[in-house]
């Protein structure tokens, strides 16, 4: 058992759907990932993507931050930011995930938190958005954002990017991109046939 995986619980899955979709974010993060990492999850919601990389793969290291403790995976090394600075030294961790999280920043306060994640990143940035292109996906998208503001508490705005406006965002603040690409809508979801990217960001 390696170090990261002593670090967490295991809990049930909340759902086949929740299963689901961890095990593909899982394997979109899997391509970045080398033996004996140090991995940061910034916005770690419920930690289950980080609970699966510990229990697959041998870790130095996983940490996870977040506004709000919503973690049913226990990842120990857990701590509260305040969206922006991230209690961490620069260069600590090999890989930083921003998985499904920049869209529930505010816009200006997006490339704030991007170069937060730089900071504490000694090789590469992978980010999953929800990247909108018609009209079914800007109101899947809207919905989400009002409906996690709901449950956090929280009246602060959001914002979901097109796949091209987050590669111009990358490109003018000095990001090097390795990869970006569109995730096919039916890979999570059937019933949610949003359009979704990945991008691969560095190494720095």
């Amino acid at each position: 058992m390696s170090p990261a995986t002593s670090a967490t619980a295991a809990p049930r899955w909340a759902s086949r759907a929740v299963r689901h979709d961890t095990l593909h974010t899982v394997s979109l993060v899997e391509g970045c990932l080398r033996e004996d990492d140090a991995v940061l999850d910034i916005g770690c919601g419920a930690a289950w993507v980080l609970w699966q990389l510990a229990d697959r793969h041998r870790l130095a290291r996983v940490a996870a931050v977040d506004i709000v403790d919503l973690r049913r995976a226990r990842v120990h090394e857990f701590a509260l930011f305040d969206g922006i600075h991230i209690p961490h030294e620069r260069g600590t961790f090999d890989l930083v995930m921003l998985n499904f999280v920049l869209h529930h920043v505010p816009d200006e306060k997006k490339l704030l938190l991007l170069n937060e994640a730089r900071r504490v990143c000694r090789r590469n940035i992978l980010v999953l958005e929800d990247t909108p292109v018609n009209f079914l996906d800007r109101w899947a998208s809207n919905r989400h954002g009002e409906s996690f503001r709901k449950r956090i508490g929280s009246r602060q705005p959001f914002g979901f990017y097109s796949k091209p406006k987050w590669e111009q965002l990358f490109a003018a603040n000095g990001f090097p991109v390795a990869a970006s690409r569109r995730i096919s809508r039916l890979a999570r979801n059937w019933r949610q046939p949003y359009a979704r990217s990945v991008f691969v960001l560095g190494p720095f």
